[in-house]
């Protein structure tokens, strides 16, 4: 008789979790089931760092299995086996709130972060909510890329026994929004699985569509459980609605106490150093984490989108159960200076038979359209008669932005450097800015106070050992979070060595913090300082290049157990930064592609490469 026909599924579930947790001697114990509990649990123990099942569990196997051999079991509330792919925390949080909206209305709920689950178990589960991030363009957080890529495969997975739904968070005004979110409800759709509704996929301002959201999306999961009999659900009074686990973590204010421009006269660049007093607000950050600035819109935009739609800036509108006038709203609440598809789409339905419609069919010239384009350009070349109320349902709130933080609270005390650098450029004859760049070089007066937030980075953090070496990689104002590394790593008085690549464009006005990494250099703190001025020479160089030279050194620090970190532009300067380490894993540890893209795979996978990039 095969397994398949001793135990039931969610038997078989239980067996191997409980099993995958036990020691060999806890195996020896148990006796009758030595035989094939030994041979099993190895293979089980591997896929999992982390304890899978709640605390207790093991002392209560006893009861548990009596339960299970009992031939006439009472009927269970319908399972869900919920999993997170998390980069900022957002999913995991979103995750969460959905456990308890799920339990309130009587489900039985497993919550799985991806990067600690097996994907085999997939065949045994009976529902399954996926709430996952999208980084980057397009890309799964690190935490979804092993099962993003087994599910891809598709290889060994029947899914037809299963149910499925997706949360999907990702940002607008990239172009591939959402799209790992897709990703998933394809690749369980082609594998058997049952859709019970349209991905749900949120913008940055997600934490408002939870309150409605969650308990729908639960609705859809939560039919007759197995027995017929219906779910009892839990009293909600007191508990907490969805959304709240967000709201707790609310902006506070802080104080500017210095805005220096590093760049130096005659730079095409232009760079500041903000320095923030956080005593008395609570902040608590570690280094690798990033600060979200809250800024406002620039009021010549403002009155500029006010005097194209022809609309009475005094106008009282309301946003959020508050009122404000039009002015107020466009200038603090709402997105002016990036397109996305999304508003572009809502725009276009307020006249079904505009061009812009045609333009939405082709996702190139979609694309070519919005790059580089505001609110402003939408309004002039697509003009539309639309009241105050109609204008601000087609834009999306303003979201705030994040910088890597450029500082060590051991170091600093309590304040938080930026390193920021101003967004500028032009377009059809007028001049455009970043909104947060912008403000905070332009609008922020020199005695200003922000609005700020911590955004913790949990995929970009020093090594828990101080003794650990690491190779740091950034470019531009992606060297703020090394700063905070060797501030932290100077207050701790860490051992380990650090390696530091910079580029930039010129070594005379480009060479951000050269007085601090020569400080360090002069100390001993920085083992290796490797720069690249990509303009200083007819030819470019840039750190990808550098990393090449010093190939042998820098393969010879990963086989020692060094860890690489990257922080700077994602769409060319991450990519190259792989690209040249590959390169390296292959030329100087003699690896095939193949088997130097499994190396980089099993760094990844073991935290010690890391990226930081936007």
């Amino acid at each position: 008789m095969s397994d398949n026909q001793l135990f039931k599924p969610e038997e078989r579930s239980e067996l191997q979790r409980v099993l995958s947790r036990m020691n060999r001697e806890q195996l020896l114990w148990l006796g009758g089931y030595i035989s094939a509990a030994i041979d099993f649990a190895p293979a089980v123990q591997e896929h999992y760092s982390d304890p899978i099942i709640e605390p207790g569990a093991l002392t209560q196997g006893s009861e548990q299995s009596e339960r299970q051999e009992a031939p006439a079991a009472e009927s269970k509330a319908r399972s869900l086996t919920i999993l997170f792919g998390s980069h900022s925390g957002n999913s995991e949080k979103t995750a969460r709130l959905a456990q308890k909206e799920a339990e309130r209305k009587g489900l039985s709920v497993k919550v799985k972060n991806m990067e600690e689950y097996n994907a085999r178990f997939l065949k045994e589960e009976e529902q399954v909510l996926v709430v996952v991030s999208t980084h980057g363009e397009g890309e799964p957080p690190l935490a979804a890329q092993e099962l993003h890529e087994k599910l891809a495969a598709g290889r060994g997975f029947d899914l037809s026994g299963l149910s499925f739904a997706v949360i999907a968070l990702g940002d607008s005004s990239y172009k591939h929004f959402c799209k790992t979110g897709h990703d998933f409800a394809d690749f369980f759709k082609k594998l058997g699985a049952k859709s019970l509704r349209e991905v749900a996929a949120l913008d940055t301002d997600f934490e408002n569509e939870l309150p409605d959201l969650l308990p729908a999306v639960i609705d859809s999961f939560a039919g007759a459980p197995a027995g017929g009999q219906s779910p009892q659900a839990a009293p909600a009074a007191g508990g907490p609605a969805p959304g709240a686990a967000f709201s707790s973590n609310q902006p506070v204010e802080v104080e500017v106490l210095e805005r220096i421009q590093l760049n130096g006269r005659g730079s095409e660049k232009e760079t500041w150093h903000l320095e923030l007093a956080t005593d008395k607000t609570g902040l608590v950050y570690q280094p690798g984490d990033a600060l979200e600035v809250f800024a406002n819109n620039d009021p010549r935009l403002v009155a500029a989108i006010l005097a194209q739609s022809g609309l009475d800036g005094t106008q009282q509108v309301e946003v959020r159960g508050k009122t404000y006038s039009l002015e107020e709203a466009l200038r603090h609440h709402y997105e002016l200076t990036v397109l996305t598809a999304p508003v572009v789409r809502k725009y276009a339905a307020l006249q079904p038979e505009s061009a812009l419609n045609q333009l939405l069919e082709d996702p190139e010239q979609l694309g070519a359209f919005m790059y580089g384009s505001d609110v402003l350009d939408l309004l002039k070349k697509h003009p539309l008669q639309l009241d105050a109320e109609q204008l601000l349902s087609v834009l999306r709130y303003l979201p705030p932005r994040a910088y890597s933080i450029a500082s060590s609270p051991a170091e600093v005390g309590d304040e938080i450097h930026l390193t920021v650098g101003a967004v500028r450029y032009q377009k059809d004859e007028r001049e455009r800015g970043g909104v947060c760049s912008t403000f905070l070089a332009d609008r922020l007066p020199e005695d200003g106070r922000l609005k700020v937030k911590v955004k913790p980075n949990n995929q970009f953090k020093l090594p828990a050992n101080d003794d650990t070496a690491i190779i740091m990689v950034g470019a531009g104002t992606g060297i703020a979070p090394f700063r905070g590394f060797l501030q932290h790593r100077s207050a701790h008085g860490s051992k380990g060595k650090n390696w530091l690549f910079f580029g930039d464009q010129h070594f005379t006005t480009d060479f951000l913090y050269q007085s601090e990494w020569l400080k360090y250099r002069k100390s001993g703190l920085l083992t290796r300082l490797d720069v690249a001025f990509s303009r200083d020479q007819e030819e470019k160089r840039y750190v990808q290049h550098r990393m090449k030279r010093q190939g042998k050194d820098l393969f010879k620090w990963l086989s020692e157990g060094a860890h690489f970190y990257v922080c700077g532009d994602m769409k060319r300067m991450a990519g190259d930064v792989r690209k040249a380490l590959l390169d390296i894993l292959q030329i100087e540890g003699k690896l095939s592609r193949e088997e130097s893209e499994a190396y980089l795979a099993r760094l990844r996978k073991e935290k010690r490469y890391q990226e930081d990039v936007y």
